[in-house]
């Protein structure tokens, strides 16, 4: 090994590589707690300030269209970055604020306002951790990296919706933003464990800006994949905050409860089996998980359609855990493996985060127009069909992107 090779070899040691692998451990866990203050609670939220599901679904399409508005430029500033961990800071800050927006009032303005700014927010934030992890562990290592970045996000998303659960139910709707507020804070001092630039980072960042965008917009495997994003948002999206909106209507103040804990359940399967997820891929290949975690979108869907106790919600949401465990971790996966060494990760992460803030957008406002119109079965068995075409094109047109598949 030459010197140049020991010295860009000595920051990424086994005992500094372990420490940084603790804290990125850290900051999954105390982002994901951040961003449970977003999502089923807002129906909630809203729906018992007397919002129609019409007008619920118009403030979250307006989130996911500033969501897909942002993906690509922040994926291609992240690349061109030397400082991941400030991107992810500043992120975190736009979580703060817009979690304090919502708890100041249900009015129209503020939601919309702080709808905007946790999606401009969430732009910068999930490709920074990618990258980050990316940074750390290496190409080599990435799906098992994101396997153990989905573990830790669940388990922080599941106990801070417990915790926003029992203490909506307690005390007001309201606190449960305030508490997704405070909790930004130590999010954004656990970055402190990490670096604010590495070799990788500076490498793939002066890439970025010299090579041409062409070979990566015509890549076959980014555009079916974004098709399939675009898909499994469409049926996935508006499906747990249509089941929030009923609940809330059916069991009243309970629904925070119930919506806790179907929230928790999924994040227990995610956590449980994302790393495995996450060394399969590197097995069996990547297309073969995606066909299986997509069917479990139909099968959801269909069976809400049908009913929607809250013992049936419950047991269902392990199908979304199923789900989500596949599309979290293959996600940045096959951005790795599409984006190569070009230095495009973040990129080519923004571009499938387009595609799935088009599929969510339009996804909360169909079905809540569904809803009002015909009945939320009907809104079930929409998303039920957007979950069947994921599943076909995944199958049918996905090429494996993985360097070593299994034949």
């Amino acid at each position: 090994m030459t010197h140049r090779e020991m010295a860009a070899a000595r920051p990424f040691s086994r005992h500094g590589a372990a420490a940084r692998g603790r804290a990125l451990d850290l900051i999954n866990f105390l982002q994901a707690a951040v961003q449970s203050g977003f999502g089923p609670f807002i129906s909630v939220y809203l729906t018992a300030a007397h919002w129609t599901q019409k007008d619920i679904g118009f403030a979250l399409s307006v989130g996911t269209i500033a969501l897909m508005a942002s993906q690509v430029p922040a994926g291609a500033l992240i690349d061109a970055m030397r400082s991941r961990r400030f991107a992810l800071a500043l992120a975190t800050v736009g979580l703060l604020l817009g979690a304090a927006m919502m708890a100041v009032a249900p009015t129209l303005p503020m939601v919309l306002a702080s709808q905007i700014l946790h999606s401009f927010a969430t732009s910068m934030s999930v490709p920074a951790i990618a990258a980050l992890s990316l940074a750390v562990v290496g190409r080599r290592e990435i799906g098992e990296r994101m396997g153990r970045n989905a573990r830790w996000g669940s388990i922080g998303n599941a106990l801070a919706a417990a915790a926003m659960g029992w203490i909506g139910y307690t005390l007001s709707y309201r606190a449960v933003f305030v508490l997704a507020a405070v909790l930004a804070v130590p999010a954004i001092a656990a970055l402190r464990f990490l670096p604010p630039a590495t070799p990788r980072h500076e490498h793939h960042a002066h890439r970025a800006q010299r090579l041409p965008l062409g070979a990566l917009f015509r890549h076959r495997g980014l555009i079916v994949y974004a098709g399939c994003a675009l898909f499994f948002q469409l049926a996935n999206a508006a499906m747990l905050p249509l089941v929030a909106a009923e609940m809330t209507k059916r069991s009243g103040t309970r629904a925070t409860l119930i919506i806790a804990v179907a929230i928790v359940v999924p994040q227990v399967v995610v956590a449980v089996f994302s790393p495995l997820i996450g060394r399969l891929a590197g097995v069996t290949g990547r297309r073969i998980l995606l066909v299986v975690g997509f069917l479990a979108l139909p099968a959801r869907a269909l069976a809400f359609a049908v009913t929607a106790t809250p013992a049936l919600v419950l047991v269902l949401q392990v199908l979304d855990g199923v789900a989500g465990a596949v599309f979290g971790v293959l996600t940045p996966l096959i951005a790795a493996d599409i984006s190569g060494d070009s230095g495009r990760f973040n990129l080519a992460l923004g571009i499938i985060g387009l595609a799935g803030g088009i599929g969510a957008a339009i996804s909360t406002t169909l079905a809540g127009v569904m809803s009002d119109q015909w009945g939320t079965a009907y809104a079930f068995f929409g998303l039920a069909g957007a979950g069947a075409a994921a599943t076909l094109t995944a199958a049918l047109a996905m090429p494996e992107t993985s360097p070593k598949p299994t034949k």
